[in-house]
């Protein structure tokens, strides 16, 4: 695995492969990875010549000073994790070249109703520092597909819009989980052991949602859920949604959109965790 610091000398690396016609996949990281964030790096490189994986904590899409201070970052545990898995090329960008002009020269991004709509509106400008240091990256490694995991489903669509015109194609790559359900994410690691445990209490209801869903209208599941949720120690739901799940708008019946996702992001013992369910 070669890993580049600069983004002058990665774009000199891949230049030489895609005069070579070989094409590159490229998985954005924030660190601390897991099994999650390695089956994007397989999906990768079952489907192109060079596998790209990037690992920055982005400072931008921070809302909490100490979210961004507690995030993990075990680097050298990630670099033997990638390496194992065979990824080509680890890029670990330096701060002043994804941000030239600083931190507070940030390009606003028209992300229409995703930007102040649930996960954004909980969390202020998180999705503007998204757009900015994805479409920096992709700038950097000029992907033919990029590969982003569906655990994250709002940015998913933000990242969508970030995209439009260019040329990468997103491949949405379904959530891992734990034995117990527990969507994979790197913030699991900061839950103790009673909390972890409780934690796949949330999978639990969306499961149900999954298998019983249209037994029940859409506002009995919804109460049902997070009433269940909040029951469980140190847990508060933040919002559980039914979204459509192109256009990532409300809806209130099942037969509002073809395709439906649930959402949820829920706070235990203070720790913001996401997870969404695909209903057809």
């Amino acid at each position: 695995m070669i890993l580049l610091q600069h983004a002058a000398d990665l774009k000199k690396l891949l230049d030489t492969k895609r005069q070579a016609n070989l094409t590159i996949g490229f998985v954005p990281t924030m660190g601390a990875l897991h099994q999650g964030h390695l089956s994007l790096i397989n999906r990768s490189k079952s489907e192109n010549s060079i596998t790209v994986c990037s690992i920055y904590v982005n400072p931008t899409q921070f809302n909490d000073p100490k979210d961004l201070e507690k995030y993990p970052r075990p680097i050298e545990h990630d670099i033997e994790i990638l390496s194992a898995a065979h990824c080509d090329v680890l890029f670990l960008p330096l701060t002043e070249e994804v941000y030239p002009g600083g931190l507070n020269k940030l390009k606003h991004y028209e992300l229409g109703h995703l930007e102040n709509f649930l996960e954004g509106a909980s969390r202020p400008g998180h999705f503007n520092g998204v757009a900015n240091v994805v479409d920096r990256l992709l700038q950097f490694v000029q992907p033919d597909r990029l590969y982003l995991g569906q655990k994250d489903f709002q940015q998913v669509k933000v990242i969508e819009k970030v995209v439009t015109g260019l040329k990468p194609a997103i491949v949405m790559c379904p959530i891992v989980r734990e034995a117990d359900g527990l969507a994979m994410s790197s913030r699991n690691v900061r839950l103790n052991e009673v909390q972890r445990k409780n934690a796949a209490g949330i999978s639990h209801q969306l499961f149900f949602i999954r298998d019983h869903g249209k037994e029940f209208p859409l506002a009995e599941l919804k109460q049902q859920a997070v009433e269940r949720i909040n029951s469980i120690p140190e847990a508060q739901v933040d919002y559980l949604e039914f979204c459509d799940a192109e256009k990532f708008t409300l809806i209130n019946n099942w037969k509002d959109a073809p395709k439906i996702v649930c959402v949820t992001s829920v706070l235990v013992g203070g720790v913001r965790l996401l997870d969404n369910m695909l209903l057809y």
